[in-house]
């Protein structure tokens, strides 16, 4: 069997047999840990068999003393049991004929004793070449496509064309305003199943258009970086690696048991191969946005129209921090906006726009599309900063870069919305999917430069 057809097994599963369903899941500190209870909220269609000796029935779902007593085939189980026992149900799901098993239970490689690293050796021995095991110490898989998930947390699933790769479970649960999982893989302490094993899976399939990677280390590096060269020439990869510290480094090493290596190896390993390297979460979320609705750039210039002469300059140095042009548009591209300036204003990029709409007389949003109109031939995206105080400027500003999105489909239209309703604003423009809304200039930079980059990697310019 492929590693496609096996990881199909764990993220499309027709079938979950669930090993250790309690019959009453006790909340703790008032949230519910129930993988069955979830997969029936969820409206997963697949078969399921839930593994418990001391129960016939659970939230009327027939319940098998152990998975042995199953009588059909089962693509993936799901064993989350005390660590002692964990070996001993591998060993039975094996010989059940079963390819995919997670496991749910923590204290493996993860943990600081002899104990927990000998109970691995016993899986590792079990498994080996008649299983694929993903974890320990995992959430399991979730694909909003098939409404499945073997977390044992309720989680958010959204039709999002995201593939995520994690070696934390807050990943697939996600942060305020950001959803990650389409589909998504947390590999725990990833003692089997890899990063690469996921890459080639999310390679393949026509659901993702934008991966993400939390990663703190790994075992096998070098396999890692020569797949993932090969799939980020077919779409982006976008990767968190944490553990840039001695102590974060040393953290994650009791997290997954996982071998983290100098950061400084890392950053030229990530950019080789393509990957796209962001530093914090807010930047993860807003490269995986970036990539899913904007095309990439032709180039580094930048030409920026804003409401306010010092958002002007907090543009430029934003722009040139992150590595791109502040571009010098024509001379007669700049005389159109000109004749709706006063006279005693030097017209240039960035392009402010209140003098004009205080002497011509123009609706804020006409001068910005004026303004628009005055740079966008020499520049490869435009950056819009704009005061977002009342509705109407909201709706006119948003309809505006959408239908310049739809002339040049070739470049990008961000904007930076400040003032009261700037959420709103936000929330407008990425609805349009063709634009995007970022909290601050600097935020704006930094992805579009990461846009530029990626697109350079394809040899697009």
């Amino acid at each position: 069997m492929d590693i496609l057809a096996q990881m199909k097994k764990f993220v499309e599963p027709e079938s979950v047999a669930l090993i250790g369903v309690s019959r009453s899941p006790e909340p703790i500190s008032g949230l519910k840990f129930d993988i069955l209870g979830n997969l029936l909220d969820y409206g997963y269609k697949g078969r399921i068999y839930p593994v418990n000796p001391h129960a016939s029935e659970i939230l009327g779902i027939k319940t098998y003393p152990s998975i042995g007593e199953v009588a059909e085939g089962v693509d993936l189980a799901v064993i989350n049991l005390p660590r002692s026992l964990v070996p001993g149900v591998t060993r039975e799901s094996v010989e059940k004929g079963i390819w995919a098993i997670t496991i749910v239970t923590q204290g493996f490689a993860d943990a600081n004793d002899v104990e927990g690293k000998q109970l691995q050796k016993e899986v590792d021995e079990i498994v080996k070449g008649k299983a694929r095991v993903l974890g320990p110490n995992t959430f399991g898989t979730a694909n909003a496509f098939i409404n499945f998930s073997s977390s044992f947390v309720k989680m958010e699933m959204k039709l999002v064309p995201t593939g995520v790769i994690c070696q934390s479970g807050v990943f697939m649960i996600g942060y305020p305003g950001l959803t990650l999982v389409g589909k998504g893989i947390d590999l725990g302490n990833g003692c089997d199943v890899d990063f690469a094993d996921g890459l080639e899976y999310f390679e393949q399939d026509n659901d993702v258009k934008v991966v993400a990677l939390h990663v703190e280390g790994m075992r096998d590096a070098r396999r890692f970086l020569s797949v993932a060269n090969r799939v980020a020439h077919k779409k982006p990869i976008v990767a968190l690696k944490t553990g840039r510290s001695g102590l974060a480094a040393e953290a994650a090493q009791s997290h997954t048991g996982s071998l983290v290596g100098k950061d400084e190896v890392w950053e030229v390993a990530l950019k080789q191969s393509g990957i796209t390297r962001v530093n914090d979460i807010d930047e993860l979320g807003d490269m995986v946005k970036a990539f899913s609705l904007l095309p990439l750039l032709k180039g580094k210039r930048i030409g920026v129209v804003t409401h306010t002469g010092a958002c002007g300059v907090i543009s430029i140095d934003a722009c040139q921090k992150s590595g791109l042009e502040i571009a010098r548009p024509s001379s007669i591209a700049m005389k159109q906006f000109s004749a709706v300036s006063p006279p005693w204003l030097a017209v240039s990029n960035p392009v402010d726009t209140w003098p004009a709409i205080m002497v011509s007389k123009q609706s804020p949003t006409e001068a910005m599309a004026e303004a628009a109109r005055a740079v966008i031939n020499d520049v490869d995206a435009v950056l819009f900063v704009w005061l977002a105080t009342c509705q109407q400027w909201c709706d006119e500003h948003s309809q505006l870069m959408m239908e310049l999105a739809n002339i040049y489909p070739d470049k990008a239209f961000v904007a930076h919305p400040y003032g009261p309703l700037a959420h709103e604003a936000a929330a407008k423009l990425e609805k349009t999917g063709k634009t995007m809304a970022f909290s601050s200039p600097d935020r704006a930079a930094r992805a579009l430069s990461h846009l530029a980059d990626y697109s350079h990697f394809l040899g697009c310019f």
